[in-house]
């Protein structure tokens, strides 16, 4: 018999091993689609503006600028098929959150041109949409502070979410006075377009006991390499000094979150996950040492990712089942 002939037989070793290695490879690809999109902060400002059309905007960027703050530049605005001629590299990360327009405009200070900031509207079409950009791009470390909720600032930026828009305020350098000015004007653009950041379900569910702050996102798409997984809300929590997290993703309707449920016990089932006892309806496996829990409640997929035991992971799914239920959302 030729060896070309023979069975091969993957051994239940050799499967873990295997998914080990795909979860290393799924942990870079997604450390590098998160950070290659990053603004860093530090930067004190981006490359020359270029000649650009007037911005079309339902009010003008200037009309919100403070006493003692002037435009520096003609405002501009960019399109799905311009948006990379303003920020080269990053344009993918807002393409996949449902980028709509952005609009642009440098403003200085009256009495010191040399104090000058940039201000980017990003319109993503929904207040999730703006929400998914604002958590991706946040850094870690960073002051909490600016004029809505969702909103950090750096020594020389602010950075905020507000109902459909996410907002980059970016100065020359790093001056109090000029961060104030900006945080001014991102007060006026909050106020202007009236409402409240969004009322999203998935954000009110995760417990408060252990969760790490700000550390609340949103993943547009392929949440932890598995395809198709998209708009899933996640945070992390820690337990007895080890971290692991828990996430929430809405499907259009209860057919299609059991779908997806059924799809993520699959995958780490395949990978060599050992299925365990657990509560009807919920999928516990034990994983490379680790536990994960997956269920589907309503039109919701839950889950606990990476728990340092079972108990753990049992006891946040049901606090996240509970706090669904009584936001009454379609989570029955």
């Amino acid at each position: 018999m030729s060896l070309s002939s023979e069975k091969s037989t993957i051994t239940a070793m050799e499967r873990r091993v295997g998914f080990g290695v795909l979860l290393g490879l799924a942990a870079i690809a997604f450390g590098i689609y998160t950070v290659q999109f990053r603004f860093n902060p530090a930067v004190t400002a981006r490359q020359t503006l270029p000649e650009a059309a007037v911005a079309q905007s339902e009010f003008s960027l200037a009309d919100l600028a403070p006493n003692g703050v002037a435009p520096f530049s003609p405002p501009e605005r960019f399109d799905p098929d311009t948006l990379s001629d303003k920020i080269n590299g990053k344009a993918e990360l807002y393409f996949s959150a449902g980028f709509v327009a952005l609009t642009a405009r440098r403003f200085a200070l009256a009495d010191d041109p040399s104090l000058w900031f940039e201000i980017f509207v990003y319109d993503m079409g929904t207040a999730r949409n703006a929400f998914s950009v604002f958590s991706m791009q946040r850094r870690g470390d960073l002051e909490a502070g600016g004029p809505t909720v969702f909103s950090y600032a750096t020594p020389n930026g602010l950075f905020l979410a507000h109902g459909r828009y996410y907002l980059e305020l970016v100065g020359a350098k790093a001056s109090d006075k000029l961060m104030a000015a900006a945080g001014n004007m991102a007060t006026a653009f909050v106020a202007r377009v009236g409402g409240d950041t969004a009322e999203i379900t998935e954000m009110a569910v995760f417990p408060e006991k252990g969760l790490v702050g700000d550390s609340r996102s949103l993943v547009a798409a392929d949440a932890f390499g598995i395809d198709g997984f998209d708009q899933v809300f996640t945070a992390q929590y820690l337990n007895d000094g080890g971290g692991f997290s828990a996430y929430v993703a809405r499907r259009d309707s209860d057919e299609a979150a059991r779908v997806m449920a059924a799809t993520i016990r699959d995958f780490y089932l395949e990978y060599g996950g050992t299925p365990l006892d657990g509560p009807d309806g919920l999928s516990v496996i034990d994983i490379l040492d680790t536990i994960e829990v997956i269920f589907h409640q309503g039109r919701y997929v839950i889950g606990v990712h990476e728990a340092p035991d079972k108990d753990t992971a049992l006891a946040l799914a049901g606090q996240i089942r509970q706090r669904l239920q009584e936001a009454d959302d379609d989570g029955n």
